[in-house]
């Protein structure tokens, strides 16, 4: 089948190609030779005959038997049975008997240790058998070899070319697609063909505008989340002072309370444990302080915990990730029959959390599988989409699914090898290590 690879197509272009060009030359050295090398041996071989024929006709016997011990001398010899046959002619001296018989001089030939031997009939009575030094090949000619030969050399030296052509090709491709898993990938280097190098400049300058926006978007988010929390602060100390009812008193401060949470939460969005290295440690117990906590409040929480191994993680954002999930279920379930589960497989863990609330339409999931926020934003989206960030960031993912039976279940894996790539820590916001410094009084 046709390869799917740029290399490989190249690849076999290039040998196609270099199978015609070396087979037309060879067709052609065999046009320009062989014929040549034919008639040249047919013709040496007649003449012999011819010249041996006509001795025998004319000579004394006593000359004639000095003939014949000079020519055996000379590697020709004279002889009354017809010689053994080597088969069907070879391709190598099969033109050359054909071509004596023609000629009037029906001929044999057959291979030997040292050459090949030609039978040749004088007359009725005598054959002529000479060796043509040289054992010719078992192929039609030595120019397959050379052919072989020549497509091994040139085809190395053609595929070295290719791989360092395709190399700035190859190194776009693993930068695109680090881009578009969030990480932030070195520059690529200008090297190469000049369109090449025009796509990767190209990439270099995307990529550096899409961090330069990101960090101003961030940088936004967080200016206004931090400046309206301070107001908010003041807000709730002048209703907590205000001598009105307690009832409306309460509400009020509820509602800034929400508010302020809403706040903070952009600023987790926007922050998701940038900056913040990957830890060797026990998933399980991070999981079980959770759980732990929301369990001292009366909450009818449980935790399912299996065996895992200590990996890598970033302890503060894997809290905040399983603390925003179960957050989520503890909202919409009322509080009562979650499940916080772990298990384990060859690559990675897992986190499963499920609850028995309203849980979300299949085409909530699909939304929220395409990068979409999938229910109301200002609560359970944006929970949900720092979560899915904040997995994302460590080389996993969040997926949620319809739990039997009703409810939902989130399901968070973490790579037990996390990849090892610069820039990895921050799966959208590319290089907003310093904006959480600026925000850090104000949450």
């Amino acid at each position: 089948m046709w390869p799917r690879t740029l290399f490989g197509r190249t690849a076999l272009i290039i040998a196609v190609a270099l199978l015609i060009a070396q087979s037309t030359f060879i067709w052609l050295a065999h046009l320009s030779f062989s014929p040549l090398r034919t008639l040249q041996l047919t013709s040496l071989l007649e003449n012999s005959a011819a010249v041996t024929s006509a001795a025998l006709r004319t000579l004394s016997p006593g000359e004639k038997q000095a003939f014949l011990r000079n020519l055996k001398t000379h590697g020709l010899r004279v002889t009354t049975r017809k010689p053994a046959a080597g088969g069907e002619p070879a391709p190598f001296f099969g033109p050359i008997v054909r071509a004596l018989g023609q000629h009037g001089y029906p001929a044999v030939a057959a291979p030997t240790s040292t050459g090949v031997r030609f039978g040749i009939r004088l007359d009725d009575h005598h054959w002529i058998t000479l060796v043509v030094p040289g054992r010719p090949p078992v192929l039609p000619w030595p120019r397959l070899g050379f052919l072989a030969i020549g497509l091994i050399v040139t085809g190395v030296g053609a595929l070295l070319l290719v791989r360092r052509v395709n190399r700035p090709l190859a190194a776009l491709a693993a930068a695109a697609a680090s881009f578009g898993e969030g990480r932030d990938p070195a520059p690529l280097a200008l090297d190469g063909p000049t369109e090449i190098t025009r796509v990767c400049a190209a990439f270099n300058r995307m990529t550096a505008d899409a961090r330069q926006h990101e960090r101003d978007r961030a940088l936004l988010l967080a200016g206004v989340s931090h400046d309206l929390r301070t107001p908010l602060a003041r807000l709730r100390l002048a209703v907590e002072l205000l001598d009105a009812d307690g009832e409306l008193r309460e509400g009020m401060i509820q509602d800034i309370e929400e508010m302020d949470d809403i706040l903070a939460e952009f600023l987790a969005y926007v922050r998701h444990g940038v900056g913040e290295h990957a830890v060797t440690g026990d998933l399980n117990s991070l999981v079980e302080d959770v759980v732990a906590r929301y369990a001292r409040r009366g909450l009818g929480i449980r935790f399912m915990p299996s065996a895992i191994p200590a990996f890598p993680y970033r302890p503060l954002a894997t809290t905040r990730l399983v603390t925003n999930l179960v957050d989520n279920a503890c909202r919409h379930a009322g509080g009562q029959d979650i499940t916080v589960m772990t298990n384990c497989s060859a690559v990675s863990a897992e986190i499963l959390i499920a609850d028995r609330g309203p849980g979300l339409s299949a085409a909530q999931r699909a939304r929220f599988a395409q990068g979409s926020i999938p229910g109301e934003p200002h609560r359970r989206g944006l929970g949900l989409i720092i979560a899915r960030r904040i997995a994302e960031a460590q080389g996993g993912g969040l997926a949620l699914e319809e739990r039997e039976g009703g409810g939902l279940l989130a399901r968070v894996r973490l790579p037990l090898v996390p990849p090892s790539v610069e820039g990895a820590a921050g799966t959208q916001t590319h290089g907003l290590q310093d904006l959480g410094k600026g925000t850090e009084t104000g949450e």
